[in-house]
């Protein structure tokens, strides 16, 4: 099972810092993040529509770098990241809701991401309709359709296979029970407990996706 940093190494670094997903490359199998566009068009590494109050498809990126989010830290690029950690796969998470600022109702934001998508990487999104554009697009680049703990994890997957994604990428909480695991990949989110990690693994699946790769490799071993 693949030990995969959720955002970096938030348990000790700010969320989506470059920092933080050098600290973890020797030990993950993998990192996660999150892409928002700036509004002067850079690939912005944030969860939140939001960096220290400022909206992120409303400011520039000469603004963004300056700013402070935890420690000294700074935003990151997109491409720093991929440069950061060229030996590790990177969960490329493309936030583009209908309902926040910087939207993309064509999807460009997950094309350009695609285009920077390397052997390994998977480009993933909550929205269906995102990572389908990417798919009929990006015949060679694996995609993942991600699933909130509210969502139906048996519809994902079904749906995954019919546009077909590479994973499913699912709320822990969605998994009760033995998944299949044949021809999709399936990483849970967001797993900081090594006895519901190994649980998961005894479940079958893919991955775990965790706050503090570090503390969850020595626990349950990343080869598990």
């Amino acid at each position: 099972m693949k030990i995969v940093a959720h955002r970096g190494w938030p348990a000790r670094f700010p969320d989506n810092v470059l920092a933080g997903f050098l600290a973890v490359s020797g030990v993950a199998d993998g990192v996660e993040l999150d892409i928002r566009r700036s509004v002067d068009g850079k690939l912005v590494v944030a969860h939140d529509p939001e960096i220290a109050g400022h909206v992120i498809a409303a400011t520039p990126w000469s603004e963004l770098v300056e700013l402070d989010i935890g420690d000294g830290h700074h935003p990151a690029l997109l491409d720093e990241v991929l440069a950061a950690v060229p030996e590790i796969p990177v969960l490329l998470e493309v936030k583009n809701f209908p309902f926040q600022a910087g939207y993309e109702p064509d999807h460009r934001l997950a094309l350009e991401a695609a285009e920077r998508a390397r052997p390994g990487d998977f480009v993933t999104s909550f929205n269906p309709l995102t990572v389908a554009a990417v798919r009929r697009v990006f015949a060679g680049v694996s995609t993942g359709l991600a699933v909130a703990a509210g969502g139906d994890f048996e519809e994902a997957f079904l749906l995954s296979r019919q546009i077909g994604h590479t994973a499913v990428i699912p709320a822990e909480v969605l998994i009760e029970r033995p998944v299949e695991v044949a021809d999709l990949e399936v990483f849970a989110w967001t797993v900081n407990d090594p006895v519901r990690a190994r649980e998961l693994a005894e479940f079958g699946v893919s991955g775990i996706i965790t706050d503090d790769a570090p503390r969850l490799a020595r626990a349950i071993g990343s080869e598990t």
